[in-house]
């Protein structure tokens, strides 16, 4: 799981914070929608203008959310589907905002957005710099948060000083959920994908699309076509594709990602193994390897 440190409209957060919302379409002027080692499901925190340290003016993170689409709309389709998710209470607001922060103070033809879920605000601003990672005060838009054991800290730290607007168990709950989905992401590029045969993977993933169809809550680990996973506390449930696998494989690759899991991960977490064709031996020795 990647994320970004992104400069973000005081204002816009401030709707945001005031209205409690969970979710909000986090838009940006440029009609970028491709990024670099960065999409659906990654993670973006928000950098605020006015929330600077006391020594060095540099600006803070106050929240975050993850990323579940990406768009390109003209403003007024942008306002139509997605409302005061854009962080104005109304159509006229939003607009006068756009006009002034674009350099010819007239509205985009097209302009781009996350769609983000899970949107959490801090009730202190975090700084980049105390977790060893450098920022210019003159960034102009965002930065990578990088290494990817950073986000972890960054959430931890998160949790404890949430904002009085998000300060509840669920949304503790919600930032162990990032937590999990980012140590699993890392668990997952240290060990690499099953070693099975390409035709296999598409096998692999069909299949897992399917069971989460019927079990919406499960989310596909990124990058990886033959897992999918649910999170709950300091507890994961992983899903793994078993169907014409050697079960020694299987087994040998669950063991490296109970490793690294608890290596990234700042608590005990307890792993939990069920297999797509629900081969009950099979996850009794996965369940105990």
């Amino acid at each position: 799981m990647s994320a970004i440190a992104y400069i973000t409209d005081p204002n816009m957060l401030a709707m945001h914070r005031l209205s409690a919302n969970r979710t909000m379409n986090f838009w940006r002027l440029s009609t970028k929608l491709a990024f670099s080692d960065f999409g659906v499901g990654d993670l973006v925190f928000f950098l605020s203008k006015d929330k600077e340290h006391s020594k060095d003016k540099e600006k803070g993170l106050v929240g975050f959310g993850r990323v579940t689409s990406m768009n390109l709309k003209s403003p007024l389709q942008m306002w139509n589907e997605y409302k005061s998710e854009n962080g104005f209470s109304n159509k006229e607001l939003f607009f006068e905002a756009l006009k002034k922060l674009s350099k010819d103070h007239k509205l985009p033809d097209k302009m781009s957005s996350f769609y983000l879920e899970n949107v959490v605000f801090f009730q202190e601003p975090l700084f980049l710099s105390e977790y060893d990672i450098n920022i210019s005060n003159s960034i102009e838009s965002y930065i990578y948060i990088r290494p990817e054991e950073t986000v972890i800290k960054l959430l931890e730290e998160g949790k404890n000083s949430l904002d009085i607007w998000s300060s509840s168990e669920l949304t503790a709950v919600r930032i162990q959920e990032e937590a999990i989905a980012t140590a699993l992401n890392l668990a997952y590029k240290q060990v690499g994908e099953l070693p099975i045969s390409e035709t296999l993977l598409k096998k692999a993933y069909k299949t897992l699309c399917s069971y989460q169809k019927i079990y919406e809550p499960y989310r596909f680990i990124n990058n990886c076509r033959t897992a999918l996973y649910l999170s709950f506390e300091d507890n994961v449930e992983i899903v793994v594709y078993a169907d014409r696998i050697d079960k020694r494989i299987l087994i040998g690759h669950a063991r490296l990602i109970n490793y690294y899991l608890k290596m990234y991960y700042p608590r005990e977490l307890r792993i939990f193994y069920k297999t797509s064709n629900r081969d009950k031996e099979l996850e009794e020795l996965l369940n105990n390897c």
